[in-house]
């Protein structure tokens, strides 16, 4: 008898954030012979792509359009065929066709929350049609996981029992940012290509280029350094993309700082970008708990960010430098700050690490949402719902 809980989980994937990653982590850490796991994306593209490679079956709806009705049916059928104990969804579009598609189907509809809508979605209009897509569907949902307190309090506030909302932290493998040994390799290599000098500090950054990332901040901020007398040049090297992308470009010229701001698009081999970085910069208005954050900390790079969201739950002065959110003058100091001392460098990140390897692993991250799916599916068959097997 197969005794596995089977798993659903129903994301967008046009692009490759912290969601992804989020999903990526955690069903290629899950034990075989407890939890079976299928995604379904509403794109093909690089996310479908990485899950194909790592083994774990995906579905692409993507013969259907952005908000094209027929995703209801398309994942109704999947959800029939599939027969899943749990359908666990992530992202506003991904929230409202996986809620109307399981209503009476499945045991149990789950939903991870990474990030707070007010933030991501800054036009009055897009707010309010999100808002309405995702609390309008609310009630059709059983369960909430929280990527940190403050989205747990957020939820709270909009009115979700707290007994319906668990705490999750992100928790991240450690091992491929481990590769020490690498380090010097990866940096002359990575210098060589982004036309870094040997001396150079390098200040570094993974984000999607959009408004809540709060990266003309960390340009402004990185040009009052840059032009501050010094032994030796500093850089910003930027990876990711998205539709802030030519602005931030065209500010870094503005300022000055064109040639000492690399822009390098989306990149697979992070742990080998870190290993080039002196420091990690996140400058978000908001954040749940960034993966790319953790995988700083995990390579032992020192961090300088904003105290917003889940990174101050994370960071406090003994981990990293925190300023407050869309203050360039605050964060230009903390950037020169950890760049004259590498003392303070050191000292942070080792704390830092230490502190992801009691609280924020992988490991601990898949065993916690694996009791939360057994609890589920175990209490989900209930006459309110009408399930149908």
């Amino acid at each position: 008898m197969n005794n596995k809980t089977r798993v659903l989980h129903v994301i967008g994937g046009g692009e490759f954030g912290g969601a992804e990653q989020h999903i990526l982590n955690l069903l290629a850490t899950f034990p075989k012979g407890e939890i079976d796991s299928q995604v379904v994306c509403f794109y093909d593209s690089v996310f479908a792509g990485k899950l194909r490679e790592a083994g774990i079956p995906v579905i692409a709806l993507s013969q259907y359009g952005r908000f094209d009705p027929r995703l209801l049916s398309g994942l109704s059928r999947v959800i029939r065929d599939y027969r899943p104990d749990i359908v666990h969804s992530h992202g506003v579009k991904a929230n409202f066709f996986a809620r109307l598609a399981a209503f009476r189907k499945v045991p149990a509809v789950l939903t991870t929350v990474h990030s707070y809508l007010r933030y991501d979605y800054v036009h009055p209009l897009a707010y309010l049609v999100v808002s309405i897509l995702e609390k309008g569907t609310r009630p059709l949902n059983d369960h909430y996981i929280a990527v940190s307190a403050a989205i747990r309090n957020i939820l709270h506030k909009e009115g979700i029992q707290a007994e319906k909302i668990s705490l999750i932290y992100n928790g991240i493998e450690i091992a491929p940012f481990r590769r020490t040994e690498q380090r010097p390799a990866d940096r002359a290599r990575l210098a060589a290509e982004w036309g870094l000098p040997a001396d150079a500090f390098v200040y570094g950054t993974v984000a999607r280029f959009v408004p809540v990332k709060g990266l003309r901040y960390m340009v402004e901020a990185f040009a009052e350094v840059a032009k501050r007398p010094a032994p030796s040049p500093c850089y910003l090297v930027m990876i990711g993309d998205g539709p802030e992308r030519k602005q931030l470009e065209e500010t870094a010229q503005r300022l000055g700082v064109g040639g000492q701001v690399v822009f390098t698009g989306f990149r697979s081999d992070i742990p080998a970008c870190l290993h080039a970085f002196d420091a990690f910069v996140m400058s978000s208005l908001h954040e749940g708990l960034a993966y790319t954050i953790l995988e700083a900390v995990a390579s032992e790079v020192p961090v300088v960010a904003t105290a917003v969201g889940g990174i101050q739950e994370f960071f406090d002065e003994a981990t990293g430098l925190l300023v407050p959110p869309a203050s360039v003058s605050q964060l230009a100091q903390a950037m020169q700050r950890i760049k004259e001392d590498p003392a303070l460098r050191e000292r942070l990140a080792q704390a830092a690490f230490r502190k992801l390897q009691q609280s924020f692993t992988i490991e601990q991250m898949a065993a916690q949402t694996i009791k939360l799916y057994q609890s589920l599916a175990a209490n989900g068959n209930r006459p309110d719902r009408s399930v149908k097997r």
